[in-house]
């Protein structure tokens, strides 16, 4: 529970509940568990806004935290005022998003929450993002109030990998990664990787640079029941980066093959998946697309299966968000692609977690991985993990996100 004595933590999160998905999700659980441990959450986001995933339900967990919603001009929003409620990125939209990439095209939510910030009461000021105007935003409230600046990376900035910086859009992300990096009394990134490519860039902020990875509720994984068919579960966005087509070629062959009956094997998936791959995964009758679901029903949704897929054909800049989540299942793991970004699965599966790697294209090994745990499964062999990082529960993560700020 807060106290009197909490110091207030002003955070600054464009993604917020009734939003869905990680950008939401991390600083819900930060809010929900820091005044248990000496602050204060008041978070500033904007108003509604026309997007592909909601969750009504999230909110619950942090039905206490003063939220100002503010104003903002974005396109997101724009959409919004037009009538538009449910969004879906399209490949045409790409090279439109691309053009207003200064540093993001969330730049129009500045002046509104950059005003209702410096109005508000704070001890801190803390920005999470992408969006990374969201930096900036917190930077110049910073600078105004006199109070210290912690930065929220929950992906790269000037390497952002989803949406990449090109000639002149570079060189403003950065110097204002710079800037903004220079000013901050505090910084955490959600990745080892992210944290030595700061680093490298500015070896002076090591001494403020801090990793707190997205963790995990351990009451959220409650599973009633387990499918009476040999189940692959896959949670998260599926998009060009993480692109199912092997795993399920891989299992198509194994049918083809009759090594697997047809009605004796499905895989799911949960979470966004963009319109190219909705109609993929639709040419195979085995495959089943869960739509959005609210956060903890999607982690059960998850969770109830046999094997869970991980696909990544990023480099060491894609760090899949859901790495906890995936282990904190006690599922065996297949990894479809090879990356430095799920360093947290490989170390874990090295401590004894059942996981096997394959390389993206090794459509063989996948192959023969999943006809292995199918054969494990039925006859009742199939391995469950331990959960190898106790210590990464939200909660404690946010413990921990209060001792760095009391060190300021």
């Amino acid at each position: 529970m807060s106290s009197p004595a909490n110091k207030n933590l002003l955070i600054l999160s464009y993604y917020w509940p009734p939003l869905g998905g990680p950008g939401a999700i991390r600083p819900v659980k930060f809010a929900k568990y820091l005044p248990g441990f000496g602050y204060e959450p008041v978070v500033i986001t904007r108003k509604e806004i026309a997007y592909h995933s909601y969750d009504e339900l999230l909110i619950k967990e942090v039905e206490k935290t003063k939220v100002l919603r503010t104003e903002t001009l974005d396109p997101a929003r724009l959409l919004w005022l037009v009538g538009m409620r449910k969004y879906r990125p399209r490949p045409w939209q790409r090279p439109l998003k691309q053009a207003f990439n200064f540093p993001d095209h969330k730049i129009l939510w500045l002046p509104f929450a950059g005003r209702a910030g410096i109005k508000q009461d704070h001890d801190f000021v803390m920005a999470t993002a992408p969006p990374f105007s969201a930096f900036v935003t917190g930077y110049m409230i910073s600078r105004r109030s006199g109070k210290p600046l912690i930065l929220d990376f929950r992906d790269a900035w000037v390497e952002f990998p989803f949406l990449p910086y090109r000639g002149v859009q570079r060189k403003i992300a950065a110097y204002l990664e710079k800037k903004v990096a220079d000013h901050a009394s505090l910084i955490i990134v959600v990745d080892d990787n992210l944290r030595d490519i700061l680093i490298k860039k500015y070896p002076w902020v090591g001494k403020k640079l801090n990793v707190i990875p997205n963790g995990y509720d351990p009451d959220d994984f409650v599973v009633s029941e387990y499918p009476e068919q040999f189940t692959l579960s896959y949670l998260g966005t599926v998009r060009r980066e993480r692109d199912p087509e092997n795993v399920l070629r891989a299992v198509n062959q194994l049918i083809s093959e009759k090594k697997i009956g047809s009605s004796d094997i499905r895989v799911k998936f949960i979470g966004h998946i963009e319109d190219p791959y909705r109609t993929r995964i639709g040419h195979y009758p085995f495959a089943k697309i869960h739509d959005h679901k609210p956060y903890v029903a999607a982690l059960r949704e998850f969770a109830s299966a046999h094997v869970a897929i991980m696909v990544t054909t990023g480099g060491e800049l894609f760090f899949p968000s859901r790495q906890n989540e995936y282990l904190a299942t006690g599922l065996p793991i297949i990894v479809c692609g090879r990356s430095k970004g799920i360093h947290l699965l490989t170390d874990a599966f090295k401590r004894g977690y059942p996981g096997w790697t394959y390389d993206f294209s090794d459509i063989n090994g996948i192959k023969q991985g999943i006809f292995e745990l199918f054969n494990a499964w039925q006859n009742k062999r199939l391995m469950r993990g331990q959960r190898p990082y106790p210590e990464l529960t939200r909660e404690k993560l946010a413990q921990r996100l209060a001792h760095l700020i009391d060190t300021l």
